[in-house]
């Protein structure tokens, strides 16, 4: 087994609950004495074993919109030394903040995930992110120099620069996002390239993936495929480290991680800048403690399906009512209209009534030209207007 940190990845069950405990107890100290909405909670709660951990409130995401930006920082700005947005309720933008001790703690965690992948000091890695996402490429970034891996310090954003950066600087990990490995992988194909000319060993994915997609990833890029797990507002990567028998295994010295009604809750228990108390990450998820053969001691999570209806589009979350959003600023504001929203796409479908729409095309072709250049802008995404007979 490649364990990164021994101490910590496979301590005992009994040992890490009391380490969990002592943290815990150190954070609600710490909340109470710098953050003036904990202690106005949990100055009456006192936490003796874990199985307190029910009676302290929760942290919902909303709480972060309210205390935007800076309202729920247990520490001054000034020493806050990075600051990342995350995607939260209906798309509005949240802040975490990172002392210069998260930001190494942060390097170990993704170390620990790497380490799990086989990845050592003797491999070049390759980031490359759909749209570029600059805090998930920071985490691996930080990950791969605590490793002294070497890497590409560069996100080649167009799929054909991604190929000839591989080809070129013979990486062999690739981290990147599932839609953005499968475009790589028809690359392959379409141009008849032999991916075992490639010098790829593993492939780290952003999220997880069904097993038929994991299968189909590896035999178009001829790699090892592994996946990550994580919650942007928490920390994504770092969270979790996958494991040899696939199982996805929480860095419990750090986070405490408990299913309340089958979401996925968790504390931050060392966190500096902007620790969170029961946060609800609004994904369902299972949690397994039981043994397993790798040697890891955390928890087993089990992810489910969002349960706040956050869709990923391009590997960009979305929410309905942003769309709704977009369309408000447009002439189809207050009109009706139809959603089709997967993972590849965004249809916006607006039915044809004479109150929105004259009798010529070239208002149709106008009006969906400012439409999708909306969308476009709010959403980050493409968007797709289609305009159907309103008696459908």
């Amino acid at each position: 087994m490649s364990l990164f940190d021994p101490k910590h990845e496979a301590m005992p069950r009994d040992r890490l609950e009391q380490l969990q405990l002592e943290r815990l107890q150190a954070l609600l100290a710490r909340l109470r004495r710098k953050v003036r909405r904990h202690r106005e909670q949990i100055s009456d709660v006192h936490v003796e074993s874990l199985s307190d951990l029910g009676r302290l409130p929760v942290t919902e995401p909303e709480d972060l919109l309210t205390a935007f930006p800076y309202g729920l920082f247990a520490l001054p700005l000034r020493e806050v030394i990075r600051l990342h947005s995350a995607v939260g309720p209906n798309g509005m933008q949240l802040v975490i903040g990172h002392t210069r001790n998260d930001l190494a703690a942060w390097g170990r965690l993704v170390a620990r995930q790497l380490a799990a992948a086989s990845v050592s000091d003797h491999d070049v890695i390759q980031i490359s992110f759909e749209g570029g996402d600059f805090r998930e490429a920071a985490g691996y970034a930080l990950g791969a120099e605590v490793i002294e891996a070497s890497v590409i310090a560069e996100d080649p954003r167009h799929i054909e620069y991604q190929l000839a950066m591989l080809q070129n600087y013979k990486a062999t990990v690739l981290v990147t996002t599932p839609t953005n490995a499968f475009e790589l992988a028809r690359l392959l194909e379409a141009r008849s390239i032999d991916p075992q000319s490639l010098h790829l060993l593993t492939v780290l994915l952003s999220r997880p993936v069904p097993p038929e997609d994991r299968e189909a990833l590896r035999t178009g890029l001829f790699a090892e495929i592994r996946c990550n797990f994580g919650v942007k507002a928490v920390l994504d990567p770092g969270l979790c480290v996958e494991c040899t028998e696939g199982n996805l295994h929480v860095n419990e010295d750090r986070f405490l991680v408990e299913a309340r009604d089958g979401e996925l809750l968790i504390t931050t228990l060392c966190r500096e800048a902007m620790p969170l108390l029961r946060y609800c990450t609004r994904i369902e998820c299972e949690i397994g403690r039981e043994a397993c053969p790798c040697g890891r001691t955390g928890a087993i999570l089990r992810p489910g399906r969002r349960l706040d209806g956050q869709l990923l589009v391009r590997e960009t979350p979305l929410y309905a009512s942003q769309v709704q959003e977009a369309l408000a600023r447009t002439r189809a504001a207050g009109h009706p209209f139809r959603l089709e929203l997967s993972e590849e796409h965004v249809r916006v479908l607006i039915p044809v009534t004479s109150e929105l729409f004259s009798d010529t095309m070239r208002n149709l072709v106008d009006l969906k030209k400012e439409i999708e250049a909306e969308l476009r802008s709010r959403l980050g995404t493409g968007a797709e207007v289609q305009f159907f007979s309103g008696r459908e």
